[in-house]
C-alpha cells in the first residue's frame, strides 16, 4: 500500500492571501484594437435612465441633504463650485451615489476596478472618489477611513489621496459592503466610481505645416519656431528617454545607456510615476515605458528624430516632463491620472535646475480615456473627477490637450470631456503630406459632448480640433526580452514604430501648441504674460478654432466659425497659425518716427505714469489710440521705444541705455508690447524706465511723442529664522529681511493651505526693513511640516515662496490607543453571535491599536454591562504602532437588549494624546430561557478518561447534562448503553441530585471495553417526578474508538512575539523536525528536537511569504516544501511566484525552485496549493487567476498541475496550465486544494462556486482524476454542496485505488465534517461514509498509520472548541471518529513515516501546545527497544520519560540507602542486647527448626518480657484458640521430624555448643518454648512465667 508506506500528510488550512500592495493602475492603452464586451469580459452594460433603489439594509435609502450649511471645525474652504454635484453626468437619481455604484451594490455588475480585490464581503472591491462640500478635514479623513476598515479595508497596498485641488479623497480596494457607509458620512455629498482608463511620422508634421515641404513653405518651422524653451508633460505610460529621438536636442549623444544627468544638453527636465507599489501620489523619478505606448506619444510631441533628423515631432525644441500614470500592461484607474495631475498643477511654476528656459511646465498631454463598452451610451458632461482636476490646471496657466478616444461613437469621456481640454480628433492623412484627401479616421469618437446643463454651449464642442492619427511612425520604447508586464525592459535606442488613433493624434497638436506658446513668448503676447491663468489656455483654443482649416459642414457656429461633429474647427494649419499670431511683417525703424511730429494720438494705458516697476519683472506696455486726437486720420502704425537711466556711482552723471530700441507693437487700435525690466547692480541709483511710443496716420505724418517714466525697485525677502536644523515648541519667532515698495505684507501658511498675512510693514517708495512674527506651535499636531512665506509688496508684486521644513515637538512621546473596529462582536467560542439565551457564556472581542508614538504598559480593558463592570483584565504593553485584539468575557444574567460597552483605561491613569476614543458600545439581545425544564446532551458533551479508551481496561465515560430551561431539574438519572449484536445494553448507571436553570451537571458513568474499534455508546437521562420540556435531546448517541494509542502531556511551544506557527515537520526520532512560523510575511525555522523541544534557526526561511504553504516528509528524513511568494521584479512590479525546495532537520535549505512564471498580483495570483510525494516523484497542483488572459482582459481561473522526478532546477519541472479550466473560486473564501498520486493517474478535489436552482450562490466541492500528461482533464464529478477544508489520500493495493476524503459542509453554526471512502469514480466503497456534527470546524488533518488513516478535527463544543480523534479503516470497513481529546483548536499535524507517533501544534487559552498521539501496539513498535516501548506505553515523550527515570532511580536510591541504614542499626542493637543477656537469661533457639547465626544465638532477657500470671483456663479466648488452631495447621503443613514433646525437652541434656557461641555460662535453668504463631522453638528461664517469641514478637505463655 503505497499511502501506508508514504506518509499521508495532512493538508492544513492554510492563511488567505491579501491582494494588497496592488497598485496596478490599470490604464490601457487605446489604440486601435478594441474588445469586445466590457473590461471584465461581461457584455456591455446597458445604460438605463432609471438605477436600481439605493438600498439602506433591506429598506431604500432615505433622501440625503445634499446642501449642507455648515462644516467641520477642521474642514477647509472648498475649492470647486458649491453644488456642482448636483449635476453629476451619472447621478440620475441625484442622490449622491454613482449610478455604476447602485448597479453594483445591487448586484448587476461587478466592479470594473483595475486594482480590485477580494474583499472581506467576497465581491471584488471598488475604486472610488468621495467628494464633499468643503476641503476635507483631518476628522474628515478619519471618518472615511474608519467606515472603510470596518468592513475589512487595509491602508497597506490601498490607494488613498486627498486632493488638493479637488474637494474629494481618492481611495482603492474599498468592500462594496462599505459603499453606503460612505456615503452616509457628514459632509459627502457623491460618491464617483473611479473611471478605468485607457491609452488612445514624418508626413504628419509635414502635411500639418509645421515643417518645411515641398508643397508647403509656410510652416512655423520655417519662420525658426520649434517650441523652444516649452516644457511639455506627457501623462502616460511613461516615457524611455533614452531613445536617440528624446534624450538630447543636438542629437550628438550615441550613448543610449546615459541618464538625462549625464548629458550637456537634455530633453528630460523632470518625472514622475503615479503607478508605484502602495503609494498614493506621484513619485518623483525617471520612469520607464514598460508598454510603448508614451514613448511613442513622447516622440510625437516633441521627438528630434535622433541626427537623421527623419521623424521628427511637432515640438523637437521643447522639453519633457514624464509622468507616468499608466502601467506597463497600458491600463488603470483613474487615481493614478488624479494624482499625475495633482502634482503637474503644484509643479507648474517649479524651477527644474536645468536651465533658465525649462520652468514649469506648459503643455499637458493626454492620450487616454475611460474604457467604452461598444454600444453603450454612457458618455459624461465633464463633471467627473479628473476632468474637473484638468479645469484647475487651465485654469493654474497650462494648456491641456487630450484625445477624443477611438471607439468611432458619440462618446466624450474623462479627461476629454473637460470644459477647457482641447479635445483632439484623429485624421487618416493616407500617409502623404498631401492633406487634400485628408480624411476623419471612423474609429474616432465624435461630439458635441453632453450637455451640463450650464447654459453655455461652448464646452460641448468636442472635438475642438483633429490631426493626423494614422500609422504614425515615431519613437519605440526598449521592449522587454519577457511576456510579462513589468519585467526589466532593454534600452530604446533608435527604433521607431507605426501605431494609430487618437492617442497619436492628440500629442500632435501638443507639439504645435508649444510650438505657439513660444510664438507667444517671443513676441510678448498678453496670453503669455505671468499670472494670466486660463486666459493662456483660452487665448490658445481661439488660435486653433480661428485659424484651423475647416472641414465638413457646419454643425454648429460659434464666435463666426463653423464647427463639425467629426472634424472640429478643422485640421490643424501650421501654417495658417503662424499668419494668425504673426500678423503681417514688422515695420521696425531704428531711427523712430518722422518730423514734423503733431498730435497727441495714441495713449499709455499701463504701467501708469510714474508708478514703480520692479527689477526681474516683465510688464505689458499696453494702450491705444486716442480717438478723439486731433487730426490723426486713420492710424496705419504705432512704434515704441523703451530706454533705461542709472547711475552708476554718485560722482557720475546719469547714463542712459537703449533697453528696446523702436519696434511695433502687437495690434494698433490696442495694442501691446513687453516692458522687461532687467537685474542692476546693488551700487546703481536713480533707476528709471522711459517709454516713447507714436503713431503713423494714412498720410505718413507722425504724432507727438507719448512718454512715461516708472522708477526702478527691489522686491525681495530672505528668511532667517527658523532654521530647520532644530525642533520647534511653544512660541517661536519667524524672522528675515526684506526690501519693498510702498508697503510689505508678509504671508505665510504651512504646506499647501491658504495663505494668511502675518505682518504688514509700511514704507514711501522702496525701502529695507527687517521683518517678523510669532508662530504658536501648539496650534498644530506634532510632526513634521513645510512653512512657507512669501511677501506681497505694494506694488502689487509677490515673491517666491521660502519654503522651510519644520519640525514640532510640544507634546512629548505619548500612548494613543484607539478602536481599530467599529462594532462589537460577540461571539460563543469563536462563533459569531446575533442573539443569546440568558446565562450563556460569551465572547465580547474588538480590536485595540496604539497609534501614539510611546507604548502603553499596564493598559487596564474593562467590560461593562448597562454601566456595571462584568470583565476586566490589564495588557502589559502595548508598542507604539501595535494591534492587539481584546476579548472579554460576558455571561448575561437576564434577558434584554443591554447595553455592552469596552472600555481602555476606564481610571485614566495613562496619558493619551486623545482619550475620547476609549470607548466603543453596542446593544446585543439576550432571550429569556423557556420556562421549565428542558435535560439535553449536546454534541460534543461525551468524553472518555482516558481520551482514547484501550480494551480491556476500565474507563471512565462523562457526559455533560445541559439544563436548557429556566426552571431548576431535581433527580436526574442517567443510563449508558453501548451497542452489541443484540441491541442496546445497559452497561451502567449514573445520577445528580439537580441541575440549576441555564447550568449543568456532568454524569459519569465506569464500562470496559473489550475489542479495539469503534464503539457506539447511547446516554439517556430522565427526570424523576417532573416534564421535560423536550425529550428528544435527553438521548445521545456517540460512537468511540478503542484503541492502542496515548496521547501525552502537553509541552509548551514558546516563539517570538507576533509570530504564528503554521507547520510542523516530524522526520525521525534520532534528529527530531521542524516547525515553521510566520510574522508579518516572514518564515522563520525551529528546529524541534526529539524531545519536543524548540530550537531557533540561524536561516530564515522566506521574507516574502504570500500566504500559502504545505510541506511532505519522507522516510530519507527530508520536509519537501511548496510556497507561494511575492518579489519585486527589477522595474519594482510586485510580482507572485511558487517555490519549493527541500529541508533537512538541521535547517540547511535546498537551493529554491521557483516553479511558475512571475506574474503581478494585480495581473492574478496562485493560491490553494498542494503536493504529494512518493518516492522521488513529486506533483503539484493549485488555482491560477489570471484577471487579463492573454490581453482578452477576460477574469479567468483554472487549475495547475506540474510535475517532476528527482528535480534539482526549476528547468526539471512539466507543467500544465489547465488541466481544470475557466472555474470561479474566489481566492478570498477558497481552501488549499488535494492532488494525491494515484496508479498512473492523479486524483484532485477542488473547490467552484455553484449556482443551481436553489439561487444560493456557495462553493461546492468537486473531484477530478486524469493521468498527470494529459490536459485537460476529462473526468469531473460534483461530491459536495457548501463544501470546504477538502482532505483527501489515495491508496494503492494491487493496481486498484482506494480514495479516503474528509471535508467540511455547511456554515460556522451547522457545519458538519463529511468522510468518505470511495473508488476512482467517488462512489462509497461498502457504505463507508459518514456525516458527523461539527459546529464551528475549522481544521482538519489527515495521516496514514499501519492501522488506517488517522483523523484529527475540531469544533465547537459545550465546553469551547475541542479537537476529535478517530481512525478509518478501509481494510475491516469501519469509519470511528469523534473521541474528544482535549481542548483547542488543530493547526497543524504531522507524522514521520518511520515514528509511530502522530504529533500536533494546538492553540489553547494558555497558548500554543505540543502534544503527539503515540502507537503502542502492532506494528508501530518496529525497531524500538523494550525502554521505548514502555515509554510509548506510558504516553510520555522521551523527555518527560527522562524525567520519570531519573525519578525514579532517585527514589529506589534513597529507599535502599535507607533500608541499609535501618539494618544496620537494628544488627547494632541486636549485638548490644546479646552482650548484655546474663546467662539465666539466654534464650537459645533450635538449630533443627531455624538457621542459627554462626557466632551467636538471638536471646532475651528480663528487660524484654513480661512478667504475668499464668490465666486461668476459663480465660482462654478465642484469639487464643485461634493461634492453637494455626498453629496445628502450621504443624501440619510443616511437620518437624523428632521434636520431642514439650514436657519432655526439660529431662534431656542440651547438645553442647562450641564455646565461642556460649558465652559466660550461667547457672540458671532453662527450659524450652515454642512460639504458637509462627512455631518458633526457643528456650527461656525457668523463672519466667510468659515471654516473646524471638522470631515475631508474639506474646508465650511459659
Amino acid at each position: 500500500m503505497r499511502a501506508m508506506r508514504d506518509r499521508a500528510s495532512p493538508f492544513t488550512p492554510l492563511l488567505a492571501a491579501c491582494m494588497i500592495i496592488v497598485l496596478d493602475l490599470s490604464v490601457g492603452a487605446v489604440a486601435s484594437i478594441h474588445p469586445e464586451g466590457g473590461l471584465d469580459g461581461t457584455l456591455s452594460e446597458p445604460h438605463s435612465d432609471e438605477p436600481p433603489t439605493l438600498m439602506c439594509g433591506l429598506d431604500p435609502c432615505l433622501p440625503k441633504d445634499r446642501s449642507p450649511t455648515h462644516s467641520p471645525y477642521d474642514a477647509g474652504p472648498p475649492v470647486q463650485e458649491f453644488g456642482w454635484w448636483q449635476v453629476f453626468w451619472s447621478d440620475a437619481d441625484s442622490n449622491g451615489m454613482d449610478d455604476r455604484l447602485q448597479s453594483v451594490l445591487a448586484g448587476q455588475r461587478e466592479s470594473v476596478s483595475k486594482t480590485a480585490i477580494i474583499g472581506d464581503d467576497g465581491r471584488l472591491t471598488a475604486a472610488i472618489i468621495v467628494h464633499y462640500a468643503w476641503h476635507p478635514g483631518p476628522s474628515d479623513i478619519a471618518a472615511l477611513v474608519d467606515a472603510v476598515s470596518a468592513h475589512g479595508w487595509e491602508s497597506g497596498g490601498s490607494w488613498f489621496m486627498p486632493m488638493d485641488h479637488l474637494d474629494a479623497i481618492v481611495l482603492d480596494h474599498v468592500p462594496v459592503s462599505a459603499l453606503i457607509d460612505v456615503w452616509g458620512l457628514d459632509g459627502v455629498m457623491l460618491v464617483e466610481e473611479q473611471n478605468v482608463i485607457v491609452p488612445y511620422l514624418d508626413k504628419a508634421t509635414r502635411g500639418s505645416k509645421v515643417r518645411v515641404s515641398e508643397l508647403y513653405d509656410e510652416t512655423l518651422r520655417g519662420l525658426g519656431y520649434t517650441g523652444s524653451g516649452i516644457v511639455i508633460a506627457v501623462v502616460d505610460t511613461g516615457v524611455d528617454n533614452e531613445h536617440f529621438s528624446l534624450d538630447d536636442f543636438s542629437d550628438n549623444n550615441h550613448d543610449n545607456t546615459k541618464d538625462p544627468d549625464d548629458l550637456p544638453d537634455p530633453k528630460w527636465v523632470a518625472g514622475c510615476d503615479a503607478t508605484g507599489i502602495g503609494q498614493s501620489g506621484c513619485n518623483e523619478e525617471d520612469p520607464d515605458d514598460g508598454d510603448g505606448h508614451g514613448t511613442h506619444v513622447g516622440g510625437i510631441a516633441l521627438g528630434t528624430g535622433d541626427w537623421t533628423r527623419v521623424n521628427q515631432g511637432y515640438a523637437p525644441g521643447a522639453y519633457l516632463v514624464d509622468v507616468k500614470v499608466m502601467e506597463d500592461y497600458g491600463g488603470g484607474n483613474s487615481q493614478s491620472i488624479l494624482a499625475g495631475l495633482q502634482w503637474i498643477i503644484n509643479n507648474h511654476e517649479r524651477d527644474w535646475g536645468n536651465n533658465e528656459s525649462s520652468r514649469g511646465i506648459d503643455v499637458v498631454s493626454m492620450s487616454f480615456g475611460r474604457q467604452n463598452s461598444p454600444g453603450s451610451d454612457n458618455s459624461d458632461d465633464g463633471s467627473n473627477a479628473e476632468a474637473q482636476l484638468v479645469n484647475q490646471a487651465s485654469e493654474a496657466g497650462l494648456v491641456c490637450v487630450a484625445a477624443i478616444g477611438n471607439d468611432g461613437e458619440n462618446y466624450v469621456n474623462s479627461v476629454g470631456a473637460a470644459d477647457t481640454a482641447i479635445t483632439v480628433g484623429w485624421l487618416d492623412d493616407k500617409n502623404s503630406i498631401d492633406r487634400s484627401d485628408d480624411t476623419i479616421s471612423s474609429s474616432s469618437n465624435y461630439g458635441p459632448r453632453e450637455d451640463d446643463g450650464d447654459g453655455d454651449s461652448y464646452d460641448e464642442l468636442k472635438p475642438w480640433v483633429v490631426a493626423p492619427g494614422s500609422n504614425i511612425n515615431s519613437a519605440k520604447h526598449g521592449e522587454s526580452s519577457s511576456i510579462l508586464p513589468g519585467s526589466e525592459n532593454n534600452r530604446a535606442s533608435d527604433d521607431y514604430v507605426q501605431k494609430s488613433g487618437s492617442s497619436m493624434s492628440t500629442p500632435a497638436v501638443s507639439g504645435m501648441v508649444a510650438v505657439m506658446l513660444e510664438i507667444g513668448e517671443v513676441q510678448r503676447l498678453d496670453f503669455f504674460e505671468e499670472g494670466k491663468g486660463i486666459w493662456r489656455s483660452e487665448a490658445i483654443r481661439d488660435y486653433l478654432m480661428r485659424y484651423s482649416e475647416s472641414r465638413g459642414g457646419t454643425t454648429e457656429e460659434h464666435e463666426g466659425e463653423s464647427w463639425n461633429d467629426r472634424y472640429g474647427f478643422g485640421v490643424i494649419d501650421g501654417g495658417m497659425v503662424a499668419s494668425g499670431m504673426l500678423g503681417a511683417e514688422q515695420n521696425a525703424s531704428s531711427e523712430g518716427p518722422t518730423p514734423p511730429l503733431a498730435g497727441h494720438w495714441v495713449e499709455i494705458e499701463n504701467p501708469v505714469d510714474e508708478s514703480w516697476v520692479v527689477q526681474g519683472q516683465t510688464y505689458n506696455l499696453r494702450g491705444h489710440i486716442n480717438e478723439h486726437g486731433e487730426d490723426n486720420g486713420s492710424i496705419e502704425e504705432v512704434i515704441a521705444k523703451i530706454e533705461y537711466q542709472y547711475r552708476p556711482d554718485p560722482q557720475e552723471p546719469v547714463s542712459k541705455t537703449i533697453l528696446v530700441d523702436w519696434h511695433s507693437p502687437i495690434g494698433i487700435t490696442n495694442w501691446t508690447t513687453p516692458l522687461s525690466i532687467p537685474f542692476f547692480p546693488e551700487d546703481f541709483t536713480d533707476l528709471r524706465v522711459i517709454t516713447k511710443v507714436s503713431a503713423r496716420n494714412e498720410i505718413g505724418r507722425w504724432s507727438n511723442l507719448t512718454e512715461f517714466e516708472y522708477f526702478i525697485g527691489t522686491v525681495n525677502m530672505t528668511l532667517n529664522s527658523p532654521s530647520g536644523q532644530d525642533g520647534l515648541s511653544d512660541v517661536v519667532s519667524v524672522s528675515g529681511q526684506l526690501e519693498s515698495i510702498d508697503s510689505a505684507t508678509i504671508q505665510w501658511r504651512l504646506g499647501t493651505e491658504d495663505w494668511e498675512d502675518a505682518a504688514t510693514y509700511s514704507g514711501n517708495g522702496e525701502f529695507e526693513s527687517e521683518w517678523s512674527f510669532n508662530w504658536d506651535t501648539t496650534s498644530v499636531k506634532d510632526g513634521e511640516y513645510r512653512l512657507s512665506v512669501r511677501l506681497d509688496s505694494g506694488v502689487g508684486v509677490v515673491t517666491e515662496e521660502i519654503r522651510r521644513t519644520v519640525m514640532i515637538d510640544n507634546v512629548p512621546p505619548t500612548p494613543d490607543l484607539v478602536f481599530v473596529s467599529s462594532s462589537i462582536s460577540v461571539q460563543e467560542f469563536g462563533i459569531p453571535m446575533s442573539e443569546a439565551f440568558v446565562n450563556t457564556f460569551l465572547e465580547v472581542r474588538a480590536t485595540v491599536r496604539n497609534t501614539g508614538d510611546m507604548a502603553a504598559n499596564e493598559v487596564g480593558i474593562i467590560l461593562e454591562e448597562d454601566g456595571s463592570r462584568k470583565d476586566e483584565y490589564v495588557v502589559p504593553n502595548i508598542d507604539s504602532g501595535d494591534f492587539i485584539d481584546v476579548v472579554l468575557y460576558w455571561n448575561p444574567s437576564s434577558s434584554g437588549e443591554p447595553s455592552i460597552a469596552i472600555i481602555i483605561d476606564p481610571l485614566n491613569t495613562i496619558e493619551e494624546l486623545d482619550d475620547s476614543n476609549n470607548r466603543l458600545s453596542a446593544s446585543f439581545p439576550v432571550l429569556p430561557r423557556p420556562e421549565g425544564v428542558d435535560l439535553a446532551i449536546r454534541e460534543g458533551a461525551i468524553a472518555t478518561s482516558p481520551v482514547v479508551p484501550r480494551p480491556f481496561e476500565q474507563i471512565l465515560v462523562e457526559a455533560r447534562v445541559d439544563n436548557l430551561g429556566a426552571s431548576d431539574a431535581v433527580g436526574i438519572e442517567g443510563s449508558l448503553e453501548i451497542l452489541t449484536e443484540r441491541g442496546w445494553e445497559q452497561v451502567s448507571t449514573a445520577s445528580a441530585a439537580f441541575v440549576l436553570g441555564g447550568s449543568y451537571a456532568l454524569l459519569q458513568f465506569l464500562y470496559t471495553p473489550n475489542q479495539t474499534g469503534p464503539q457506539d455508546l447511547r446516554v439517556n437521562v430522565v427526570l424523576e417526578g417532573a416534564t421535560d420540556l423536550d425529550w428528544t435531546n435527553n438521548v445521545h448517541q456517540k460512537t468511540v474508538l478503542v484503541d492502542r494509542a496515548t496521547l501525552t502531556g502537553p509541552r509548551e511551544a514558546e516563539f517570538n512575539v507576533g509570530e504564528t506557527p503554521i507547520e510542523i515537520i516530524n522526520l525521525d526520532d534520532e534528529e527530531g523536525g521542524l516547525v515553521i512560523t510566520e510574522k508579518e510575511q516572514t518564515l522563520y525555522l525551529y528546529k524541534l528536537t526529539p524531545n519536543k523541544a524548540l530550537v531557533a534557526c540561524s536561516n530564515i526561511m522566506e521574507d516574502r511569504w504570500s500566504g500559502d504553504i504545505v510541506v511532505r516528509s519522507t522516510e530519507d528524513g527530508v520536509a519537501h516544501v511548496l510556497w507561494t511568494r511575492r518579489y519585486l521584479d527589477s522595474n519594482g512590479f510586485l510580482m507572485q511566484t511558487l517555490s519549493y525546495s527541500t529541508i533537512d532537520p538541521t535547517c540547511r535549505m535546498a537551493p529554491i525552485q521557483d516553479l511558475m512564471e512571475g506574474i503581478p498580483l494585480s495581473d492574478g495570483k496562485y493560491w490553494g496549493i498542494d503536493m504529494d510525494v512518493s518516492d522521488s516523484e513529486i506533483i503539484v497542483a493549485g488555482y491560477h487567476r489570471d484577471l487579463f488572459t492573454g490581453g482578452t482582459m477576460g477574469d479567468i481561473t483554472n487549475i495547475f498541475l506540474l510535475h517532476a522526478d528527482a528535480p534539482t532546477s526549476s528547468s526539471d519541472w512539466d507543467l500544465s496550465p489547465s488541466i481544470i479550466a475557466n472555474i470561479d473560486v474566489p481566492p478570498s473564501t477558497s481552501d488549499p486544494l488535494a492532488i494525491e498520486f494515484g496508479h498512473e493517474r492523479a486524483h484532485l478535489l477542488y473547490q467552484t462556486i455553484r449556482n443551481d436552482t436553489t439561487g444560493k450562490e456557495r462553493l461546492g466541492l468537486w473531484y477530478a482524476h486524469g493521468l498527470i500528461e494529459q490536459s485537460p482533464w476529462s473526468y469531473k464529478k460534483a461530491v459536495g454542496d457548501e463544501a470546504s477544508l477538502p482532505h483527501m489520500t489515495v491508496l494503492v493495493e494491487d493496481k486498484e485505488e482506494m480514495i479516503v476524503a474528509l471535508w467540511r459542509e455547511g456554515d460556522d453554526q451547522n457545519s458538519e465534517l463529511l468522510a468518505i471512502v470511495a473508488d476512482s469514480t467517488f462512489e462509497s466503497q461498502d457504505g463507508l461514509e459518514a456525516r458527523l456534527p461539527a459546529r464551528g470546524l475549522s481544521g482538519i488533518g489527515i495521516v496514514g498509520t499501519e492501522r488506517g488513516i488517522q483523523v484529527l478535527y475540531d469544533h465547537v463544543g459545550p465546553f469551547g472548541p475541542q479537537v476529535e480523534y478517530g481512525i478509518i479503516d478501509h481494510e475491516d470497513g469501519w469509519i470511528g471518529l469523534s473521541n474528544r481529546i482535549l481542548s483547542g483548536q488543530i493547526d497543524v499535524i504531522d507524522r514521520s513515516p518511520e515514528m509511530g507517533e502522530t504529533v500536533m501544534l494546538l492553540s489553547s487559552s494558555s497558548g500554543w501546545q505540543i502534544r503527539s498521539l503515540v502507537d503502542d501496539g502492532g506494528g508501530s513498535k518496529k525497531g524500538q527497544t523494550i525502554i521505548e516501548q514502555v515509554r510509548s506505553s506510558l504516553g510520555l515523550d522521551e523527555a518527560s520519560f527522562e524525567i520519570l527515570v531519573i525519578g525514579v532511580a532517585f527514589a529506589v536510591l534513597i529507599l535502599g540507602a535507607v533500608a541499609l541504614v535501618s539494618l544496620s542499626a537494628q544488627g547494632l542493637r541486636w549485638v548490644g542486647r546479646r552482650r548484655a543477656i546474663e546467662d539465666d537469661d539466654a534464650v537459645l533457639m533450635e538449630d533443627d527448626v531455624v538457621d542459627l547465626i554462626d557466632d551467636s544465638d538471638l536471646s532475651i532477657s528480663s528487660g524484654d518480657v513480661e512478667l504475668v500470671r499464668p490465666p486461668e483456663p476459663e480465660q482462654d479466648s478465642i484469639g487464643a484458640e485461634g493461634r492453637r488452631a494455626r498453629r496445628e495447621r502450621r504443624s501440619e503443613s510443616e511437620p518437624v521430624a523428632d521434636a520431642p514433646a514439650l514436657e519432655d525437652v526439660g529431662t534431656k541434656p542440651l547438645p553442647a555448643l562450641p564455646a565461642k557461641m556460649l558465652g559466660p555460662v550461667s547457672a540458671s535453668v532453662s527450659r524450652p518454648a515454642v512460639c504458637s504463631n509462627c512455631g518458633g522453638r526457643f528456650v527461656a528461664s525457668t523463672k519466667l512465667s510468659s515471654t516473646r517469641c524471638p522470631i515475631c514478637g508474639e506474646r508465650v505463655s511459659l
